[in-house]
């Protein structure tokens, strides 16, 4: 640790996996969770604290940018400082993996600090403010520009488990990066392409209401636009009978599609 920027050893879990053994997108999120829930706890602040404190950091806006798909068994370097604090209640955190000195993913956090009881904003005390100080390390992840294409859509519809549900009784933040990609697989095996090929170049998610177990929810998808020469941008809403959830948009491109079938799979 040097001038509050932290740095950890982390490892995605085998679950987080494809059959082409590589890592999912949301596997990359919740490492990028851990990491700040590490960071948290090195500063003093584990969850028990925030507890008993009756306050907590939610997210609610989250960007990232992968540039590697890492195997099962990389050893992981993760580090992560707070960019910037405002009013003392929004936090953005950055967070960088990188495996043998290279770059795996570059995420940005942003996170609003909240009341336990009534989730609405809260100025954090002195004390918190003063334990995540902004320091300027790099530029933040932002989600790469794109040409705008409209093409096919989908959607699906499920129920939130109740054994989803995280330590604030709600669905996980990567929950919804899951939910995004589940909808473009099941287009994908609808026109008898492999899911598992599906592969991440960027998301970013906004972050709305919460969903809860039980809840019915819809994930619409629809193309939105092209990146570079093989990817297609997605925009997605996660809907319950409340009211939008969250809205994100993902970047993606097929393993090994030399043809451009990707594209043509939504024009």
């Amino acid at each position: 640790m040097s001038d509050f920027v932290w740095e950890f050893s982390v490892r995605l879990p085998r679950d987080a996996y494809t059959d082409r053994e590589t890592a999912r997108a949301g596997g990359v999120w919740r490492v990028c969770q851990d990491t700040a829930t590490l960071a948290s706890i090195a500063s003093g602040w584990p969850p028990s604290r925030f507890r008993r404190e009756g306050v907590f950091f939610i997210v609610y806006r989250m960007v990232v940018v992968h540039e590697l798909e890492p195997a099962f068994g990389d050893a992981l370097d993760a580090t992560t400082w707070v960019s910037r604090l405002r009013r003392d209640m929004l936090s953005t955190r950055e967070v960088r993996l990188r495996s043998e000195g290279t770059l795996v993913a570059a995420a940005t956090q942003e996170w609003v600090h909240v009341d336990a009881d009534t989730r609405k904003p809260k100025r954090a005390e002195r004390s918190t403010a003063a334990a995540f100080p902004p320091v300027d390390v790099e530029p933040s992840a932002v989600l790469p520009s794109f040409e705008k294409r409209a093409g096919a859509s989908t959607s699906f519809e499920f129920r939130m488990w109740e054994s989803w549900a995280d330590p604030l009784g709600h669905a996980n933040h990567p929950d919804y990066i899951d939910w995004c990609d589940e909808g473009t697989s099941r287009y994908l095996r609808e026109r008898g392409v492999e899911p598992s090929r599906l592969r991440a170049v960027a998301e970013q998610v906004t972050f709305k209401d919460s969903v809860l177990p039980g809840e019915a929810v819809l994930v619409r998808t629809e193309q939105v636009g092209l990146y570079g020469d093989d990817a297609v941008v997605l925009k997605h809403r996660i809907e319950t009978e409340r009211g939008t959830a969250a809205d994100a948009t993902s970047i993606r491109r097929l393993a090994d599609d030399r043809a451009g079938a990707w594209r043509e799979l939504w024009a």
